[in-house]
């Protein structure tokens, strides 16, 4: 609480500095000396291939030495010289502050015998409504048509402008003026345009996007707005009701004879968890974006609606602790903090806050800053205690922690959870200071209203950072149903007798919905449309449902006795766990005996005795013992023609129970997928305009660390479904089953890519992410071969030779070479995109 409380404190001070700034001063630009001035203006629009498009701009203006501001351009960019200097050339008064201008860098300034140059890139998106300016473009981005207009800053309105410059990026315009001098390769060019003359803009083209944009970048969102609501507000409560259900079941089906104590509570929790889910939804995502922001209700359309969506989200926070049941200190912490927020939500006047707590007119002094700041602060603690609270009671109900585990106490959490809070806070403190200098960049810290200003800004996005707190974390509460999931697949393996030695039906069921919700590539929304987002889960159950599908008839385990006649039993039926120290047993003696076979076939007379021998022994070794004696001297099934003792061992996994060989192969996909978690980290921001989009604003730090871990979960879940479907899956070697479950994979994979054609926007990373799913699950398969051999690995230097031994020297050479391949089409992925051939989104 000490370090929050510095936090706030120090918040509280920082808009005072804005009002020791100097004071204000004429701004004289001498226009008339920059009549002499010569300016050139480029713009290129990227639309193909983009989810949001895109427009960079490029304005070079060379001003002449003489000129009384022109040596203040090689100034400090933090002085006030500068500023004033740089405002005559760029900008308008009446549009100081920018937020839609992004700068990759800040204006180059290059100083020669008689002119000095600026050099001023500026970069914006076409994803938001209405009118904004950049750079000297004034922009309006309606549904149906986007308006460009060249407006001269007026110090630069009697400048000669030589050269403007139009690349519309493949978009049509329906209205230019005046008409072009030229076109250079669909690029539409000015030359001579002289002065500007009265208060029209200099050139003006207006350009129709196709429909795909005009969804994205439409200013009449309301309908939008709805349908993207529902459509994952659907998604969340379609999981909730699968997994309600299948807990309900989970109770009328256990794993073993009797239902235990462990299966009950796992099952409960999981259910209790599916309703929280689907509450929480409905209150954050329904409450917050549909009813209070866009359904026009006279008794719902308050002014003030960002007040009541922080109530929203102060209740759903508390709602989110309490539920989870912790100890009584934790009802009452969580109690007094969202009672105390709530009344600032209430009755800011109370607090010296404007009526309307984003009111951007009322008058905030820095005081009501900082309650503002711990208001923000106070959402994070109950979403983040309540996240914590509830992963902990899912794995201690499941059975994934020790049962004398005890529930934490708020003074060993509590300044746990105090530390987070207050480095989340930073870094949106941080950013907003950060995204004001940003867009204010040439603003006068000298003028009178400057504090003033300064500090509504703050205000205004303090209040919308605490609105947006709850729809991060509830954002990520999949990672809980997952965990739900898997607590209970642990709790019903650890039921006495379990009858089967591969995951049941409802255990499949559990499975499937795990790989939906905690593996599959979900496409965000196409067009700006996130209607479709329940499609990816029942997709995802298919997916995983077809593949067992498949498995039921290709996977070895599936096959049928010989010998036996019609209705002979499956593999899977005469197998036991018990059997497996056997098997593995009878494995290893028929690869010595293959090995002594072919080094017999140099031989003489002799040979050609022992070759027989060893071939009536190869011979016993395919007959198949059953786990009963068979009376009457009948003889013993045998083995399909195609398949080897071998090969049902390696079908059986390194451990006798499918769930062990779930948890092994999860740990080792987590290990092997921790370079490529840090490369897709890197692919995603390393490009400049991707660090923009998507790494500056609230949540850009705390989402940069989260990828990471999501992309470790994401290996890791995968390698549980690996593990835990290992005897299910179709092939004889651990890497055909990884072929398999990729495909399944990237089959979702590749109908996100056919809607992104239709959209006609980008595919993101999905190249690079089946490589590595598909390279991270070879490694781990390869592991999990190794060890179904694991007392062997005293005999063998390292996994390698025992993997020789496993798969002959022919087997493993192509093994390798898989491996390989997998490698350099990573590696040849990564080059194309990194030689500039390509983008990455």
């Amino acid at each position: 609480m000490v370090l929050l409380a510095g936090l706030v404190c120090w918040a509280a001070g920082w808009p005072a500095w804005a009002h020791a700034a100097e004071a204000p001063r004429a701004d004289d630009c001498h226009t008339a000396q920059l009549a002499d001035a010569h300016t050139q203006v480029d713009l290129r629009l990227a639309n193909h291939a983009h989810s949001v498009p895109e427009a960079k701009g490029l304005m070079t203006v060379q001003v002449p030495a003489s000129w009384p501001y022109a040596d203040d351009l090689l100034l400090s960019e933090d002085s006030a010289d500068y500023r004033r200097a740089m405002r005559c050339l760029l900008r308008d008064p009446r549009s100081m502050k920018r937020p839609e201008e992004w700068r990759p860098h800040s204006p180059q300034v290059k100083a020669g015998a008689s002119r000095v140059e600026v050099r001023y890139e500026t970069l914006f998106f076409f994803n938001s409504g209405g009118p904004f300016h950049v750079g000297p473009w004034g922009v309006g981005v309606h549904s149906k048509k986007w308006d460009l207009e060249l407006i001269a800053p007026p110090a630069l309105k009697g400048a000669h402008w030589d050269r403007v410059q139009i690349d519309p990026g493949g978009l049509g315009a329906s209205k230019v003026a005046p008409m072009p001098s030229g076109e250079s390769n669909g690029r539409m060019v000015w030359t001579g345009l002289g002065a500007s003359a009265g208060p029209r803009p200099m050139v003006s083209v207006q350009m129709v996007p196709p429909w795909q944009r005009g969804w994205a970048a439409s200013d009449t969102t309301a309908t939008l707005l709805v349908a993207n609501a529902v459509g994952v507000t659907t998604w969340w409560l379609g999981t909730s009701v699968v997994i309600v259900l299948a807990a309900l079941r989970a109770r009328r089906q256990p794993a073993g004879p009797e239902l235990t104590g462990l299966e009950r509570n796992s099952g409960t929790t999981l259910w209790q968890w599916g309703v929280l889910k689907a509450v929480l939804g409905v209150m954050v995502l329904l409450l917050y974006k549909v009813i209070l922001a866009v359904v026009d209700v006279p008794a719902l359309k308050r002014p003030d609606w960002i007040g009541d969506s922080v109530l929203i989200g102060l209740l759903a926070g508390w709602l989110f602790v309490v539920t989870a049941r912790p100890r009584r200190s934790f009802v009452v912490a969580s109690s007094v903090v969202a009672s105390a927020a709530g009344l600032v939500a209430m009755a800011p006047s109370l607090f010296g806050l404007p009526t309307q707590l984003a009111d951007v007119e009322g008058r905030t002094d820095s005081a009501g800053f900082a309650v503002l700041v711990a208001l923000a602060a106070a959402v994070q603690w109950l979403w983040l205690a309540g996240f914590v609270l509830w992963g902990w009671t899912l794995v201690h109900k499941g059975g994934l922690l020790r049962p004398e585990a005890v529930p934490w106490r708020l003074r060993r959490l509590g300044p746990v959870l105090v530390v987070v809070v207050a480095l989340f806070v930073m870094w949106a403190v941080w950013f907003d200071e950060h995204k004001w200098q940003r867009t204010t960049w040439l603003m006068d810290r000298g003028a009178g209203g400057y504090h003033s200003v300064h500090v509504a800004a703050l205000v205004y996005d303090a209040v919308h950072y605490a609105a947006q707190v709850p729809l991060w974390y509830y954002a990520h509460v999949w990672v809980l149903t997952g965990l739900a999931i898997v607590a209970l697949l642990r709790a019903r393996d650890l039921a006495p007798a379990v009858p089967y030695a591969s995951p049941g039906p409802l255990d499949r069921l559990l499975l499937a919905v795990f790989f939906a919700v905690v593996v599959v590539w979900r496409q965000g929304s196409y067009a700006g449309v996130q209607a479709f987002t329940p499609l990816w889960f029942v997709l995802g159950i298919a997916a995983l449902y077809g593949l067992l599908a498949v498995g039921g008839r290709r996977s070895v385990l599936a096959q049928h006795f010989e010998g036996c006649g019609d209705g002979s039993p499956q593999l899977c039926e005469t197998i036991t766990e018990a059997e497996r120290s056997r098997l593995i047993a009878r494995a290893r003696r028929f690869r010595e005996l293959t090995v002594a076979l072919r080094a017999g076939d140099q031989g003489g007379a002799d040979a050609a005795l022992r070759r027989h021998a060893l071939e009536k022994e190869l011979s016993g070794l395919h007959r198949w013992r059953p786990n009963h004696d068979i009376g009457g001297g009948a003889a013993r099934p045998l083995l399909p023609s195609h398949i080897t003792v071998v090969d049902v061992a390696l079908s059986w996994g390194p451990h006798a129970k499918w769930w062990d060989n779930a948890r092994h192969a999860a740990v080792l996909a987590a290990g092997y997928g921790l370079p490529g978690s840090a490369l897709l980290v890197w692919l995603f921001y390393g490009p400049e305009e991707q660090w923009m989009r998507w790494g500056m604003y609230f949540f850009g730090a705390p989402d940069l660390l989260w990828r990471f871990v999501y992309w470790e979960l994401v290996w890791a879940g995968a390698g549980l479904v690996l593990g835990a479907l290992w005897r299910l899956l179709p092939g004889r070697r651990g890497p055909a089953r990884a072929l398999s479950l990729t495909l399944a994979y990237t089959l979702l994979i590749g109908l996100g890519v056919l809607g992104s054609l239709i959209a006609d926007q980008d595919f993101g990373n999905v190249a690079v992410a089946v490589s590595l799913m598909l390279l991270v699950l070879t490694l781990t398969s390869l592991a999990m071969d190794a060890d179904t051999f694991r007392s062997e690995r005293r005999f063998w230097p390292n996994r390698v030779g025992l993997l020789l031994s496993i798969y002959q020297i022919r087997g493993f050479s192509a093994q390798v070479a898989y491996v390989l391949m997998q490698l350099v089409a990573v590696l040849t992925i990564l080059r194309f995109f990194a030689q500039g051939e390509g983008t990455f989104k």
